[in-house]
This record gives C-alpha cells, sequence and structure tokens, in this order.
C-alpha cells in the first residue's frame, strides 16, 4: 500500500457584509476531499447577517476573527498569520472551489519543490444581457509584469513565502500581482497546473478606478522588463480607458441587445456554459 503524504493547506476566506455569498464559499471548502486542511475565516465586522452565517459552521472552522480591518490585503495578512500549513490559499468570499476534488487533485505538485502553485479558473461575469463564463488556464510568466498569471483563488503559495513577502497594503487592486511579482523577481519556483480549480465571480472588477488599476501595475512592473515596454503597454492601456472605452460605451448604449450579442458570439467574447 502507497502512503501518501498531505502537505496541510490553510484555506482562508475573507468576508465583510457578504450574506448572500458567504455561504456558498464556507460549504465549498468544508466540502473539499482533501485530508489535511485548516480553515481559517476573517470577518471585517459585518454589519448585516454574515457573521450568523459563519457561526452556524463554526464547529467546522478553525480559526475565526471578526473585528474591523484595513481593507482586504490587510485581512488577508491576518489571515496568513493566523494560518500554521505548508500552504496558503485564499476563497474569499463569493469565491468557490470548481470540485470537491480540486485541492486533492493538486497533491503531487503540492509535494513538489515549488514556491508558487497556479492553476485554471472560471470567471462569471453578468451584465443585464447574459450570464458569461470563461474558462482559462495560467498565463505564461513572462507577461507577469502585466497581468496577473491567473487569479488568486487559483494560487497557491507556500506559507513560509507569503509571511516573508506579505501583501503590500498600499496597493488598493493590485497586492496580489504586486506580491507574486515580487516571488518572481526574486526567482521563487512558479508551477503551472493546467486544471480548472476555481470559480469566481469577476464584476467586482468592473467597480475598479482603471486609472488606479493601470498606475499600480506600472508600479509593480518596474524592474521586470525594460522601460520602453512598461510606456507602450500602459501608455496604451491609458488612450484606452480615455479614448476608446469612452466610445464604446456610447456605442454600447444605442445598439440593440440582439446586436451586441451577435458582436460578442463574432468577437469570442460570449463565454461558454459550465458542463
Amino acid at each position: 500500500m502507497i502512503n501518501i503524504y498531505y502537505p496541510k493547506v490553510s484555506v482562508v476566506t475573507v468576508v465583510r457584509n457578504a450574506e448572500n455569498l458567504i455561504d456558498k464559499t464556507i460549504q465549498s471548502v468544508l466540502n473539499q476531499d482533501y485530508p489535511n486542511l485548516e480553515y481559517i475565516v476573517v470577518d471585517g465586522d459585518s454589519q448585516d447577517r454574515t457573521k450568523l452565517i459563519i457561526e452556524n459552521y463554526i464547529h467546522h472552522i478553525d480559526k475565526y476573527i471578526s473585528e474591523p480591518d484595513g481593507g482586504i490585503y490587510d485581512a488577508m495578512n491576518k489571515g496568513a498569520n493566523l494560518a500554521n500549513g505548508d500552504w496558503i490559499l485564499y476563497m474569499n468570499a463569493g469565491d468557490y472551489f470548481y470540485a470537491g476534488n480540486s485541492l486533492s487533485s493538486l497533491t503531487s505538485t503540492l509535494n513538489s519543490g515549488a514556491d508558487v502553485i497556479l492553476a485554471g479558473l472560471e470567471e462569471v461575469l453578468v451584465d443585464d444581457l447574459e450570464i458569461r463564463r470563461f474558462q482559462k488556464m495560467p498565463k505564461p510568466l513572462k507577461e507577469i509584469w502585466r497581468s496577473m498569471p491567473t487569479s488568486h483563488q487559483a494560487t497557491l503559495v507556500r506559507l513560509s513565502c507569503q509571511l516573508e513577502y506579505g501583501f503590500d497594503t498600499s496597493y488598493i487592486w493590485c497586492a496580489d500581482h504586486d506580491l507574486l511579482a515580487r516571488m518572481y523577481r526574486d526567482g521563487k519556483k512558479f508551477v503551472n497546473q493546467n486544471v480548472l480549480f476555481c470559480v469566481f465571480d469577476c464584476n467586482s472588477s468592473s467597480s475598479r478606478d482603471i486609472m488606479l488599476f493601470i498606475s499600480e501595475r506600472w508600479k509593480l512592473s518596474k524592474g521586470l522588463v525594460p522601460l520602453y515596454r512598461r510606456l507602450i503597454q500602459y501608455g496604451s492601456e491609458w488612450i484606452h480607458c480615455k479614448v476608446w472605452g469612452q466610445i464604446v460605451k456610447i456605442i454600447k448604449s444605442i445598439l440593440p441587445a440582439a446586436v451586441i450579442l451577435k458582436i460578442r458570439n463574432w468577437r469570442g467574447t460570449s463565454g461558454i456554459q459550465a458542463n
């Protein structure tokens, strides 16, 4: 009989005022078949029913705190400081695992010499016209200077590395991207796994301050590629945001819904339905 070693994985859920989302996330974590999982919930002193829902699962949660924080990345740092695992993963309110065996499917990689494991994800984007689903595998690491290779929900980091680097809370949108970029810059070992690992609702990105998002990525990309490449990339994004993005908004406001759906289908941005 082969004895399989399962490194401890600390799964952290950060939440604040998410009474309509937190139950599904908690159940997703508790339904994982991985045998060595530590579950931590960090609540930002929610004022809705979130705390009551969490308390329904309190006997299945290893560590739980509820207190004000300085934002999502401050709360995620708190989660890391509470963790005792070999690996840490953030599955925040509204996120959930793609399948019950998502963690166990990575057992061999968790036992490897990797410092960071990047897996695939399914994004869910909802608007007035339709629900779109996009299944994506990790991007090449050489592109890390301009975009996250995958979402933090599909990223496992050695806890020792997470504690060493931490999230820079001066970032509003990109502290997770910045952390990976710093680790990549320092030569930490990244391993890509082309498996669907998690599902997350990416509608929050629509509320981003796009100019701040561009600015933060400009900042974290320093030293990863030559200045001219950064100027081309982020200069073009700035122009797109200020000019083309506004034109697209106007066009969408006057086109019939059926036409927009046809354009999406033609461009390949209509997404797919989950199996």
